[in-house]
């Protein structure tokens, strides 16, 4: 079995891969789709967008190349299994991007959960750590953290042809220590943090002229903040959720000494890939439908704007 794969990564016959087939182009026709939408109105509306939606339109551009580039990729090698894929640059290239799309969207989304903290429980001090000009630098120091820590891999050390084209999590224990601890487990307790201390302590947005007491005081999130922060809250969850069985497969092959898992003939940690994957598809549904001004701009985009209920009608 082990010699099959050195040329293919599933080495699955057609009539086996049609399941993960039509999975993967569900995920994929969605993810491109509802990506496209989000980035493509956060972009046209960059005038009345919020502060955080400089880190959502990041994290859905992120999802937007993972949907073009990998979801392809996997489909070209269950449909041509001839195909010489392992060693192949667009194997490598799937691989990486494959990981930039496991930590990049988490920094991103703690930093919205981080946005939105500080604008609530300090008010004062929110436009000058989130500005427009420190915003996009913090987007620029993202982005080349995400790259130097997910390029390395397929050009520093040997990996096992066997998981060549995934996110490497496995070749190297000590980097893969590194970017779970500080890429991934920091970013996203931060931002669970941020959201649940939210909800928690429930903070009063502070104003210049409120005294001691007033400050101290804590009111409930209503409408569509309160609407906005579940939103947003379980999008984390979400990616923290679909990941989860990746990493823990690639920490159980690690302790393993790098041996492969299998199910029948797939490999554990391919279906644990699909499943992280999903999630590309499920955030940006969540993020169209859920969160309320994105939904809002969405529907006035298309002219969905539905009229505005009758006051003095009973219901």
């Amino acid at each position: 079995m082990t010699t099959s794969k050195a040329t293919d990564p599933l080495g699955l016959s057609m009539e086996e891969s049609i399941p993960l087939l039509t999975i993967l182009t569900i995920i994929g026709v969605t993810s491109i789709a509802t990506n496209l939408l989000i980035v493509g109105i956060i972009c046209k509306n960059s005038q009345r967008r919020k502060n955080y939606d400089i880190f959502i339109l990041h994290s859905s551009f992120v999802e937007l190349v993972t949907a073009v580039v990998v979801l392809p990729f996997w489909i070209l090698s269950a449909v041509h299994g001839q195909v010489d894929f392992a060693g192949n640059i667009y194997c490598q290239i799937s691989a990486t991007v494959s990981l930039i799309d496991l930590v990049a969207p988490a920094i991103f989304l703690s930093l919205v959960a981080a946005c939105r903290h500080c604008a609530i429980v300090d008010r004062k001090a929110f436009p000058r750590i989130f500005s427009e000009g420190r915003s996009r630098l913090i987007v620029t120091l993202v982005w080349f953290l995400v790259l130097l820590i997910s390029i390395p891999p397929y050009f520093s050390w040997q990996i096992s042809t066997e998981v060549l084209c995934l996110p490497d999590l496995m070749s190297n224990s000590w980097y893969t220590t590194t970017v779970l601890a500080f890429c991934l487990i920091l970013p996203l307790s931060a931002g669970f943090y941020s959201h649940i201390d939210i909800f928690l302590l429930q903070p009063r947005r502070m104003r210049r002229n409120d005294t001691v007491k007033r400050c101290c005081a804590r009111v409930p999130l209503r409408g569509t903040e309160l609407s906005e922060q579940k939103t947003l809250f379980g999008i984390l969850i979400i990616h923290t959720f679909c990941w989860l069985p990746y990493i823990v497969v690639a920490m159980a092959q690690t302790f393993n000494g790098g041996k492969v898992l299998y199910t029948g003939k797939l490999p554990v940690h391919f279906i644990s890939l699909v499943v992280g994957l999903t999630g590309i598809a499920l955030k940006a549904i969540v993020l169209c439908f859920e969160v309320p001004h994105l939904k809002k701009l969405i529907r006035k985009q298309f002219g969905c704007i539905g009229r505005e209920e009758n006051p003095s009608q009973d219901v």
